[in-house]
């Protein structure tokens, strides 16, 4: 078969069964896009930020759906936050994100040292040749999939309507998703084995044998520092744990602790602000009652760039955000009581208040009312 790179990439999408896939616009990636949609009879929408984008990938290969980020070299960059913190999770299903470099800065307003950075990152990855670009594709997931760990794929986006020749097959596969918070939660208590587990993978390790560290007990075994902030939202879980659905997900922050028994309120979490995009993604890969757990610092940090696109994708998640007013995770700064409000000024008939985080029946009738609701919910615990 003959066709342009860009509708060869797509056809390996296709033939990978590759059921996630996003996009930020720039030269390579748009016509690889473009390419999926008419090939698949599938009319994703784009993404505005290439760490959303990233990272509702990343939610979707965790529990068990291939996905592929299209970015260009300056938008990896973007998405090193989520990158960093992908690394130390393992996936289920292959995550590809396709890079598209502009080596002449034709398309750019500047010219990336795109493998330096990715050397950088630690982001295991291929250098394409768009004669075997198909082939390359397939690599990429297989490898993926091998190592757990997401890989990137760098393409010479002057190449991109190059025509090329390829043969296809049928590469599609099933992955079952089983929570592991040692694998999918991304925590300061693991954070030694974790990246014991991420140098053994990187060092061609598949399968590393690494002792697993036993699982404490919130909030009693957490440590002293620690427990006061902990302690805080243990009503607000004894309510949720009845309420959590099939997916919930939620950031590197004192609440996360509740994904350790004997809560397992808390099933995927990485960066700080990276809830809402890792549920989209659960979401998108089949789990329609999923949950996004954000402090207030997280969401007006970086959270708010995946409610945004949730909302345009009109899934229901059901989103909470703890409103300390503070930084609670890094010492306490504070965070003026207006911040949060103005970032969810458009959102106001999805909002729910909870004004007694201490009152269980307050708690059991909001979260009672979101879960039941077919829209989107973004319940404020205010503190």
């Amino acid at each position: 078969m003959k066709a342009t790179v860009s509708n060869t990439i797509a056809y390996a999408l296709q033939d990978l069964g590759v059921e996630t896939i996003t996009h930020v616009p720039g030269f390579g990636g748009s016509e690889v896009f473009e390419s999926y949609k008419h090939i698949n009879l599938k009319n994703p929408p784009i993404s505005f930020h290439e760490e959303v984008a990233y990272t509702i990938c990343h939610g979707s290969s965790i529990v068990g759906k291939r996905s592929a980020c299209l970015i260009k070299a300056q938008g990896i960059a973007k998405a090193a936050n989520s990158v960093v913190d992908s690394l130390y999770t393992s996936v289920n299903a292959g995550f590809v994100t396709i890079i598209f470099d502009d080596n002449v800065g034709n398309h750019s307003d500047n010219i990336m040292e795109t493998e330096a950075l990715l050397k950088g990152l630690s982001l295991p990855y291929i250098i394409s040749d768009s004669i075997t670009i198909y082939d390359d594709v397939v690599s990429a997931f297989h490898k993926s999939e091998t190592i757990k760990l997401p890989v990137a794929i760098i393409v010479n986006a002057a190449e991109i309507l190059n025509e090329v020749e390829f043969e296809r097959q049928s590469y599609r596969k099933n992955f079952a998703y089983n929570r592991d918070i040692l694998q999918h939660v991304v925590h300061p208590l693991f954070a030694q084995y974790q990246y014991d587990v991420f140098k053994s993978k990187k060092d061609g390790n598949s399968n590393p044998e690494i002792e697993r560290p036993k699982l404490i007990h919130v909030p009693d075994d957490i440590p002293a520092q620690s427990k006061a902030a902990v302690k805080r939202y243990q009503q607000f879980f004894n309510v949720f744990q009845n309420f959590k659905g099939e997916i919930v997900t939620g950031d590197t922050s004192s609440s996360s602790s509740y994904a350790l028994p004997p809560y397992e309120a808390i099933d995927i979490v990485t960066y700080i602000g990276g809830s809402i995009p890792l549920a989209i993604g659960a979401y998108l890969a089949g789990n329609k009652d999923v949950w996004a757990l954000s402090g207030d610092f997280g969401f007006i940090a970086a959270g708010h760039l995946g409610l945004l696109e949730a909302s345009l994708r009109k899934i229901p998640l059901k989103i909470v955000i703890f409103n300390n007013k503070q930084a609670a995770a890094t010492g306490g700064q504070q965070i003026h009581r207006t911040t949060l409000y103005k970032i969810l000024a458009g959102y106001e008939t999805h909002i729910r208040n909870i004004s007694n985080p201490e009152d269980p029946f307050e708690i059991t009738e909001i979260l009672d009312e979101a879960s039941k609701a077919d829209e989107l919910r973004i319940i404020i615990v205010n503190y």
